[in-house]
């Protein structure tokens, strides 16, 4: 065989050899990326299951990263976290004022803007750490079956009026809600609830405490008293309430009125694994189409008005975002809790004692 034609079967053989690398490359980069998998730390429950259809799936689809929901959401876990530098979540949800705490301990990185785009979402509802994934409400529920439009209160004045409304009544064992209710019945105009006057809040919380038949502690208590028939009108995490009446439940409804308009935010832990495909992450969760999927599986919605135009009409009946609820509820004051939460909580446990 010439020189020539063995320097050109080398060639031929080294290509071929190259190209079958390549293919075989080619092959095994989605493999890779299909391994992958990033933590989200959410609360759990019905909020994860309607987390994974929105985000998680479409997410594993076109990244090929898959989406693990770990719950319940903890701020000291996620310090305890950070501070021994081993940090299992990639994205973290952090609820109310447990946000500002988080920032505030340094233990959420900064978004990267270029990644989730924050331009059409509400100023309320993004900041330079996170972003609202989930606007949520603490409202009055109650029994129509049992009390009917005519004879429930229709806001918190008339919920601590015992005698001209009859019925029994529940609030949640906690300080957080509560004292800006018993404002509310005191009077107090609803932009003008914070500071709290805790002295205040608490002796109004005296006019009401004999006619409360239950305190309840888990959020799934409210829907199921008031399908048993335990009580008549309740506090109640919202969500609650929409499942009840997406199944087909038509004895409960809610009166948005004075309600407590709450906020679940996302962000990316100091020391996250996988740091990008986490940015990633949030940036879907506050894509309208996204949202308004995980809407349709818990009433919760980011702040992209965007995001209302694709819920089915039922719905839009239940979002808070919703232009004729929204402007009926206060915005919870996650800077004051963040300050006061402790001489609250102490005060409020002094005082269901007595």
């Amino acid at each position: 065989m010439a020189s020539s034609d063995r320097r050109d079967r080398r060639e031929f053989l080294k290509a071929t050899a190259g190209a079958v690398a390549l293919t075989a490359m080619g092959k095994a980069v989605p493999a890779i990326a299909q391994s992958k998998t990033i933590v989200f730390n959410d609360s759990g429950g019905a909020s994860a299951e309607a987390g994974k259809v929105a985000f998680g799936d479409p997410f594993e689809a076109q990244t090929g990263v898959k989406v693990k929901i770990t719950a319940p959401a903890q701020v000291a876990k996620l310090k305890a976290m950070v501070q021994a530098r081993n940090v299992e979540w990639d994205v973290a949800e952090l609820v109310s004022q447990e946000h500002r705490l988080a920032i505030r301990e340094g233990l959420i990185q900064k978004l990267d803007k270029t990644v989730v785009d924050v331009s059409h979402l509400t100023p309320d509802s993004h900041d330079d750490y996170s972003v609202v994934f989930g606007f949520y409400s603490t409202a009055m529920g109650y029994n129509r079956q049992k009390t009917g439009d005519g004879k429930r209160p229709k806001n918190w004045q008339e919920f601590w009026d015992a005698k001209a409304f009859p019925g029994r009544r529940a609030l949640r064992n906690h300080p957080v809600d509560n004292l800006e209710f018993a404002l509310l019945a005191d009077g107090v105009p609803a932009d003008k609830i914070y500071p709290i006057d805790l002295d205040r809040a608490f002796k109004s919380l005296d006019r009401i405490k004999q006619h409360v038949a239950v305190w309840w502690k888990d959020g799934a208590q409210p829907a199921q008293m008031l399908l048993d028939g335990e009580v008549d009108f309740t506090s109640g995490w919202h969500g609650r309430f929409f499942a009840l009446a997406m199944a087909g439940e038509k004895r409960i409804g809610v009166e948005w009125t004075g309600g407590m308009l709450k906020r679940s935010w996302v962000g990316v832990p100091v020391g996250a694994p996988n740091p990008k495909e986490a940015m990633q992450l949030i940036a879907l969760m506050v894509q309208p189409k996204n949202s308004a999927k995980y809407a349709e599986g818990i009433s919760y919605i980011c702040g992209d008005p965007r995001a209302y135009d694709y819920l089915p009409d039922k719905v839009k009946e239940w979002v808070v975002t919703n232009p004729s609820i929204k402007s009926r509820m206060v915005l919870a004051d996650e800077d004051w809790w963040l300050e006061n939460a402790e001489r609250a909580q102490q005060r409020w446990n002094d005082w269901i004692a007595s």
